[in-house]
Parts: C-alpha cells; structure tokens; sequence
C-alpha cells in the first residue's frame, strides 16, 4: 500500500471513528472474538468480506465512500485496531439468553431504539441492549412486539392454534411438543444437554411438517429447513430454534450426524473464518426433525424423543391457521412473559419423574413450564400432573418398529447358517453375541430365498444399514474392545447381540 493511501485510510479512519462518537456508537467483542460496532440500535461487523452491506452503507454515511478501494480497505484494518482497542468484551447471543446464576431472561425488542426485555420473577422491563454486559438481536431482525396484555384470552389462543392443531397420535404428546418448541428454545441455556425431538409419522399424513412449521412462525423464524447443507447449517448460528425437515436415514451423513449430535450434547464447535481465524460456537438452537423412517445411527436414537403423528378426521385447513399465527405472534408472545416469571419463581419446587436420564434437566424444564402455563392459564394443577406422567409413559413405552431385516436376519442365526459358536454375554449382559461378517451373512441370507426387494444386493450395501438402524430383538455391535470384533485388514466383522429376555 502507498503513502498515499495510508494517508488516507487514516483519515478515512477518523471520519468513521468520529461519525460512530456523534451517535454514541459503541465497539463489541463477541464471545467468538469478533469486533463489531453498535450504532442506531443495529450491531455491524467490522470485517472485509465485500457482501457485509451494513459496513458499507457506514461507510457511505460516514465519508461518503465504500468498502472496495485499497484506502478504505486500510480503514476498515484500522478501524478494527480502534476497536480491539476500546471494545467491551460482552456476551454476544440471538434470539434469547438466560442468565441460570442472576435469574434473568432477556429477549430482543422490537422498537427503534433496540431494547431488549429483562424479565425476573418480578418484573418485565425494557432496558438498552447492551445492559448487564448482554447484547442480544433476534436472528432474522423479527423481535418480539412487546405489550402488556391479560394472559388468559392468549393461552387459549396458542393452545388453539399451536397445541390442538398438533396431529400427535397421543393427544398428551401435543403438550410436549408445545412445550419444547414454544417456550423451551428462550431457556434453553438452563440446559447443556437438550434432547432431538423427532416428530415421526407417514408420508404426506403425517401432519409433521405443518405442526414444526407453526413454531418456526410463531417465533419469527420463517418456514423449517428443508434442502441445506451441513455447512449452511452452521451459518444460520444460534436462531433460538432449527427444523430440520424430512431428514431420512439417508441423509444422516457423519457430518450431518456430528452437528446434531452437537445439538444434543452441546460441547464446542469450531470452524475456520475466510481469513483463516477460528470461530468457536458454544451456544446452539434447539432441534426438532421431521421424519418418515427416524433417525438411523443408534448415537442419535439415544439422543432422540420421538413423538408418533398421524391425521386422522378432517384436515384443518394450513393456510388461516399460519396467517393467525403470524398476526397474532407478538400478543401469544407477550402472554408468555408470565408464564416465564412463573417459571422463574417455582422452578424446581415439583419433583419431576425421571422419564430421560441423559436429558432430565431438559425434562424437568419443560414440565415445569407445563405447570407455569397451567397456572397462568388458570388450569387446575392436577392437569399438569396427569400430562407429565403421560410424558412419561410415552417415553419410556415407545416401541421401535420391527425393521424389514429383523425376521430374516433371526432365521438365518435360529437356523444354524451362521460359522462360528456365540459368546455368551457381551458388555456384562447375559445373551449370545454373534460374530460374523457382512459378506457371510449375506450370503446366508440368500439362502433363506427371501424374496425381498429391500433385501441388500452387496455385502457393503448390507453392512451400511445394519450399522445405520435400530432393532427389536438384537443390538449390532461395533466394539473394538471385543477381540473378535477387531478390523483384520479389509475384513470389518460384524457382532450381532442376543440379550437374554
């Protein structure tokens, strides 16, 4: 860069530093250590990506030039020195955050001057975003409209329009599914780990998509993601809420089932920026995922709560319910606050039945919002209880369908056609554990002549779906602590356990 255009990036530096003191601008520090400036209520990153419009159009009201030439590509390198220099490092969040110590929820207003609303057990105020050290922005610039309104006309309101439209096979299961996706996803920072919702039910009957869809709307999120790569996943951040839409086994590619494995369990994930600067996501959205067959890989069904839908009577008609929803979205909102100041003041005074031991903190919230919404809502008590233990029952009773490969697969051991003795326990469990590989059994297969369409054709074929599915009467084992089950050079073999009854 010449002299001359160091002279003037530094000139140009001081016009922007001087128009972002004139509107009592201030400089940020993400929790993922990116610098921003905070000027009219809107938060622009200082970067040198081409597309960022926001800095450019600072830029243009603050010296009357873009972002392109080499001069104001040296301010903007500046302008970021100024701001690593002044910035006040602050959590950096969308959609909503929770502080667990303080008891305090915040959620990003919708009025000129960028407000968000604090609310405790207490009170519900409006304070300038960047209080308590938190700036906080509703990912797709739809913050809530924010009025006080009498909460009871509003809950029947959501129930009728979010909750009853459900077409959940157990009408309890509606309560949950209400409770996960509307209210869960503002405290979702209470809980490290938050289990996948799985709404499961058949083709185009299902009623699947349009019950998340009404959530997404609710929350301002627009409609669910159907067709996005893993990459462009990761791109939407931390939006309070992700639908993933008609996600068959199929789809479940390792980088896919990382990311929701990340959804689940919440440890931290870091990416590479285009200037080569590592980006580290700490905080996550909650996640639901609309399915046909239900996710394949046993990590993911361990991670998940499947809820059965299906239609049946006459259908509602989509289209007047989503545009209620829309209209209609920011007094069911406003109408949660609160419920949320309810939450805030009992949570945790009931005692919750273990229905999920790995995500019981994310249970036991969604029961106790259940009973904050009973309460405002003017519900008798006894009808919070009576759902949670339906939850229960559901949970803990949900059958996994007998899959297409079950009954082959158990003729082909019951009949002898498998080499080789089974150990007789596997992991301290009693049963016969079965080790083969996906060529033998194949093979074995074949000979039963089942005539089966979903029947593999090659042993890799075959490989690949009893390692990718779920099954009643045995587990498929894929332990390298186990001998026999050790990889010898291009041969995998392949453990079928019997458990004991």
């Amino acid at each position: 860069m010449s002299i001359d255009t160091e002279k003037n990036a530094a000139n140009i530096t001081k016009l922007i530093d001087t128009y972002i003191k004139k509107h009592r601008g201030r400089y940020l520090r993400g929790e993922d250590g990116n610098l921003s400036v905070v000027v009219g209520g809107r938060r622009i990153l200082l970067n040198f990506d081409r597309e960022n419009t926001p800095l450019v159009e600072l830029m243009i009201a603050a010296c009357k030039m873009g972002t392109l030439s080499p001069a104001a590509q040296g301010a903007i390198q500046r302008i970021r020195v100024v701001a690593s220099q002044k910035a006040a490092r602050m959590k950096s969040r969308t959609f909503s955050f929770i502080d667990g110590d303080s008891q305090r929820l915040y959620i990003p207003l919708a009025d000129q001057a960028g407000r968000v609303l604090r609310i405790t057990c207490d009170h519900a105020e409006a304070l300038d975003n960047g209080t308590d050290e938190l700036w906080i922005e509703h990912p797709l610039g739809d913050a809530l409209q924010y009025k006080i309104v009498d909460p009871s006309e509003r809950l029947k309101a959501f129930e009728r329009l979010l909750v009853d439209t459900q077409a959940c096979i157990r009408p309890e299961m509606r309560w949950l599914v209400a409770m996960q996706l509307g209210l869960f996803p503002y405290i979702r920072d209470l809980c490290s780990a938050r289990f996948l919702l799985q709404l499961q039910g058949p083709s185009q009957t299902g009623g699947k998509t349009t019950g998340a869809q009404r959530f997404t709307l609710l929350h301002g999120l627009g409609s669910v993601k159907g067709d996005f790569s893993v990459a462009a996943l990761q791109n939407e951040g931390d939006i309070g809420l992700l639908v993933l839409d008609n996600k068959e086994q199929a789809n479940f590619t390792q980088p896919l089932t990382d990311f929701c494995l990340f959804l689940a369990t919440g440890a931290e994930h870091g990416r590479s920026s285009k200037d080569g600067a590592v980006r580290v996501r700490r905080s996550r959205p909650v996640c639901a995922l609309t399915t046909i067959e239900g996710v394949a890989k046993q990590e993911l069904q361990t991670r998940a709560v499947t809820v059965d839908y299906r239609i049946s009577g006459q259908t509602l008609g989509r289209t007047a319910i989503e545009q209620e929803i829309k209209q209609r979205r920011h007094e069911l909102l406003s109408a949660f606050v609160p419920v949320f100041q309810f939450f805030l003041k009992t949570r945790g005074e009931r005692n919750t039945p273990v229905a999920l031991p790995n995500f019981q903190e994310n249970f036991e919230c969604i029961a106790d919002l259940l009973r904050s919404f009973a309460a405002v809502a003017g519900k008798d008590p006894a009808w919070a209880e009576e759902i949670i233990a339906a939850w229960v029952a559901a949970i803990q009773g949900h059958e996994i369908e007998e899959n297409e490969l079950e009954h082959p697969i158990g003729r082909v051991v019951a009949e002898g056609l498998l080499e080789g003795l089974p150990q007789e326990s596997y992991d301290g469990r009693p049963g016969k554990l079965y080790v083969t590989s996906s060529g033998e059994l194949l093979t074995a297969l074949q000979k039963l002549s089942v005539r089966d369409r979903s029947l593999p054709t090659t042993p890799e074929g075959l490989g690949r779906r009893l390692r990718s599915q779920q099954f009643c009467s045995f587990e498929v084992v894929d332990d390298p602590n186990v001998p026999a089950l050790r990889r010898k050079g291009r041969l995998r073999p392949i453990g079928l356990f019997f458990p004991e009854e």
